[in-house]
């Protein structure tokens, strides 16, 4: 690959930005942040099989009352590539519950599609050969 080839562009580098920025407003458990960053025609599948989420708000009515009854998020990006209207990532994303209740680890590969500047598609796949764990207090976040 030659320099010019690895270069990413302006509109890479937002559209990163903005996957980026998304997945480290989970950290504030509040669906109402992360709401901008989503296009009102959303769509979006949480893992292969699952059903596909078709809008805004359908997210932020699945989404919000699940956030609100988990201590602390934390998404780590392993790393991130964009290419055009994409966004890949790799990330492990940790949902902390209260003492009692199930905690949540995923090695996840994430893609987005980005247009008109928010996340138009995105689905989340596990990372094969990494161990999906739910238990008691897997991770601080």
């Amino acid at each position: 690959m030659n320099g010019e080839q690895a270069k990413m562009t302006e509109q890479d580098q937002r559209n990163e930005k903005l996957v980026r920025d998304f997945c480290r407003d989970w950290s504030l458990r509040d669906v109402d942040a992360l709401l901008p960053y989503l296009a009102e025609d959303l769509l979006y599948q949480i893992a292969p099989g699952q059903p596909l989420i078709t809008s805004r708000d359908q997210f932020a009515k699945q989404m919000g009352p699940f956030l609100k009854k988990l201590d602390s998020v934390r998404w780590d990006i392993l790393r991130s590539c964009s290419v055009a209207p994409l966004v890949l990532n790799e990330r492990i994303d940790c949902f902390n519950a209260p003492p009692g209740g199930l905690s949540m680890e995923f090695h996840i590969a994430g893609h987005f599609l980005i247009a008109n500047g928010v996340i138009k598609e995105w689905k989340d796949w596990p990372v094969p050969g990494t161990k999906q764990k739910v238990g008691n207090s897997i991770r601080e976040a």
